[in-house]
C-alpha cells in the first residue's frame, strides 16, 4: 500500500495559497516554527526563509526521506520521522508557531494534542477539511456546532482566514479546505471549576443532537428531580438542546452540578 494513500494526504501545490499562510503566520526570524505533514515540503521551503528554524513532522518513513533530500541545502530545517499524536512537543526548548496543511483523516486529533500543549504554542495557523474548519469556529445556535467548537474556543481564539478549493492539492480532495487561526487564550474563556466535568457535560450534551439536554445529560446518571434543580438554577430550559448552549451555559451548569 502506497505512503501517500496510507496516510491520506493530499500534497498542497498551490504556490499562491503557500504565500498567503505564509503571510498570515506574521512570522519574525526569531520564530520556531512547527509543521506537521510537510507532504512534500512546499511549504516547509517558504517557512525556512522567514523563521530561525523549522521542526516538520512527518509520520511517513519514505516522504522523510524524499524531504531530506529535496530540503538538505536549507540548514534550518529538521525533518522529523514521529507521529504528531505522539510526539513530545516539550523537547522544543522555546514557544513556537505551528503551520500546517493538517492530514484530513487526522485534523481533529492533532488539533486537541496541539490544544493540551496549548502553553508551549504563540499561535497556529491551520488547514482544514473546511466542513470540520466550520465546525471548530461554529457559534451556537448553528447546525456545524459541537463539542469541537466548545473545547477549542475555551481554550482559544479562532478565526477563518480562508477558504481553499480543490485543485490546490495533488491527488485532487474530494472536499474543499479552509485556513484557520487558532490562538492559544492565556486564561480560557470562563471560568470553570472543574474542567473534567464541564468537558463531560459538554459531551453528553451534543451525544444525540436531536435529543433535549435534559435527556442527553439523564445519561451521566442525574436524577430527574436533580436535574429540575439544575435547570432552575442555571435558567436554561430543559427543553434546550446543546447547539443554543452557549460556552458559559454550559459553565454555569458545570458550576452548580460541582458546587452540590
Amino acid at each position: 500500500m502506497g505512503g501517500k494513500r496510507k496516510f491520506g494526504q493530499h500534497f498542497l501545490i498551490d504556490e499562491s495559497v503557500v504565500r498567503k499562510i505564509i503571510d498570515f503566520a506574521s512570522i519574525s526570524p526569531d520564530d520556531t516554527v512547527v509543521e506537521i505533514g510537510p507532504g512534500r515540503g512546499i511549504l516547509t521551503s517558504k517557512l525556512s526563509g522567514v523563521s530561525k528554524r523549522v521542526i516538520a513532522i512527518e509520520i511517513d518513513r519514505r516522504l522523510c526521506s524524499l524531504l531530506q533530500d529535496r530540503l538538505s541545502t536549507y540548514k534550518n530545517i529538521s525533518i522529523i520521522n514521529a507521529d504528531a499524536l505522539s510526539y513530545n512537543y516539550d523537547e522544543i526548548p522555546e514557544r513556537f508557531k505551528v503551520v500546517s496543511n493538517l492530514p484530513y483523516y487526522l485534523s481533529t486529533p492533532i488539533t486537541f494534542k496541539l490544544i493540551e500543549n496549548r502553553e508551549r504554542i504563540i499561535d497556529m495557523i491551520l488547514m482544514f477539511q473546511r466542513e470540520v474548519a466550520d465546525r471548530i469556529i461554529a457559534n451556537p445556535g448553528t447546525k456545524d456546532y459541537g463539542n469541537l467548537s466548545v473545547v477549542v474556543q475555551y481554550r482559544a481564539e479562532v478565526h477563518k482566514l480562508m477558504d481553499v478549493g480543490k485543485g490546490a492539492f495533488k491527488p485532487i480532495p474530494k472536499v474543499n479546505s479552509s485556513v484557520i487561526r487558532i490562538t492559544p487564550r492565556k486564561e480560557p474563556l470562563v471560568k470553570v471549576a472543574d474542567e473534567d466535568l464541564f468537558f463531560k457535560i459538554v459531551k453528553a450534551s451534543f451525544a444525540y443532537r436531536r435529543k433535549t439536554l435534559k435527556n442527553n445529560l439523564k445519561n451521566l446518571n442525574f436524577s430527574d428531580e436533580f436535574l429540575g434543580e439544575v435547570f432552575k438554577e442555571t435558567d436554561i430550559k430543559p427543553s434546550q438542546r446543546g447547539e443554543t448552549l452557549s460556552i458559559s451555559d454550559f459553565a454555569r451548569i458545570a458550576n452548580f452540578i460541582y458546587s452540590k
